[in-house]
């Protein structure tokens, strides 16, 4: 019988014996992490450059050029790779549409050199977009979801302390024609010392900015809605007093439905008997100085001309101009952007974009469009995509930017789909 109190040797070896690690393994990351990471890491400085918050106007010119090298390096390295990252084969037609869109603007623009160039560095971003799996794609918009939401949840709160009287340190900054009070967590702009109250528009220039990006963003997370970023994003929509992005909003919110295969005219009569009785109780509701009635419904009356009072994306000047340029020959090729100064501040729209860059650009537009729908077997993904993309062209004009471009681009490949006819008993009998 063994001496219960002796302990044998090789035990003892077992419990004090170091074993060296294998440090390589600590420090490993695999290639195909590395890959992503850097196309993750282009995407973004695209994304979030493209909205100019504050904190990346040094780069505003520059942002494509320094998206490009992690890009190009992130396609090089998957390669390498026994599974590629970037390995689907219906690239080919959009790349060629929107090369040949930015080179259509850029040459309406009257650009140098340096201009086709930049032409180069985006058409090699928005091709990785293009060729990037679709698994990839996904994950790709919960990450510029989840970013967005992380900026608005400290934006956001901040925010409501300063309208609720804190004072808080800022200081005077500016951006071309904008002007604002920086508080760091969001800005203030000038024009908003007429307003009842300031429209929130986080870090970023324009309030219809940052509500277009929550609506395009929404529109990518179809289906994951009940998660806390999707619900900061509707906040942050809401709190914008966009009338743009509002429309967008409802167009998406029964697009969506209809992408289900869910009834929408019932609900489309719903909204808008709410919608209604929202906007008659604002007029009324403290003789209508309140927040709905300033902000959204004084801006859907018509004027004597019988324009919308919201509805003032261009001056008289520019409005006059563009008249005239209808009739001439110059509608065809636009004038260039750097015509628009002589018009002043706060210029926007289809109309500025057709007489920036003409109506054989808007042709190209359309062109590109045309193939991206090629691309999706999901029709009513795309009938979507293009609705909210002529809402914004018609308010915006920037049909290229990537934070409406890329989210829009991803609603093409939703997941959700109008659920499939179940078969009855006697169905399945007739059929055999």
């Amino acid at each position: 019988m063994k001496n219960p109190f002796i302990i044998p040797k090789d035990t003892l070896n077992r419990l004090f014996l170091w074993h060296k690690p294998n440090l390589s393994q600590l420090f490993l990351i695999q290639k195909r992490t590395i890959a992503l990471l850097l196309f993750y890491f282009g995407i973004i400085i695209v994304y979030f450059a493209s909205l100019t918050p504050w904190f990346l106007w040094p780069i505003q010119r520059y942002y494509m050029p320094m998206a490009f090298l992690p890009i190009v390096a992130s396609m090089l390295l998957s390669l390498r790779l026994k599974a590629p990252l970037f390995t689907r084969k219906d690239y080919f037609l959009p790349t060629v549409t929107m090369s040949l869109f930015l080179l259509m603007m850029a040459l309406s623009s009257g650009r140098n050199i340096n201009g086709i160039f930049m032409v180069f560095f985006s058409t090699t971003v928005y091709l990785s977009i293009f060729k990037v799996d679709i698994p990839e794609l996904h994950k790709l918009s919960d990450m510029l979801a989840t970013i967005m939401a992380c900026i608005l949840a400290v934006s956001i709160p901040f925010f409501i302390l300063h309208l609720i009287g804190f004072s808080l340190p800022h200081s005077r900054t500016g951006l071309g024609d904008y002007m604002f009070d920086n508080y760091r967590f969001f800005l203030i702009d000038d024009r908003s010392n007429w307003e009842l109250i300031p429209r929130f528009h986080s870090v970023f220039v324009e309030p219809a900015h940052l509500g277009m990006a929550c609506v395009t963003l929404l529109y990518a997370q179809a289906g994951k809605w009940d998660t806390w970023r999707c619900r900061i994003l509707f906040l942050a929509l809401f709190m914008s007093f966009s009338l743009a992005a509002y429309a967008c909003m409802v167009a998406m919110l029964f697009s969506v439905s209809w992408m289900k295969g869910k009834a929408v005219i019932g609900k489309i009569l719903i909204l808008g008997s709410i919608i209604l009785t929202i906007g008659v109780s604002s007029m009324f509701y403290n003789k209508g100085d309140n927040l709905i009635n300033n902000l959204i419904v004084n801006r859907l009356m018509l004027d004597e001309e019988g324009e919308m009072e919201g509805n003032n994306r261009t001056s008289d000047l520019f409005t006059r101009e563009y008249e005239k340029m209808i009739s001439s020959g110059e509608i065809l090729f636009g004038k260039g952007n750097e015509e628009l100064a002589k018009f002043g501040f706060g210029n926007s729209g289809y109309r500025v974009f057709i007489y920036c860059y003409g109506i054989i650009s808007v042709f190209f537009l359309c062109l590109m469009f045309f193939a991206l729908s090629r691309t999706s077997t999901n029709k009513r993904a795309c009938l979507s995509m293009l609705l909210v993309h002529a809402l914004s062209f018609w308010a915006h004009g920037i049909p290229h930017r990537p934070y409406i471009y890329i989210s829009l681009y991803v609603l093409l490949f939703s997941t959700i789909y109008p659920p499939k006819p179940i078969l009855t008993d006697k169905a399945n009998d007739s059929g055999q």
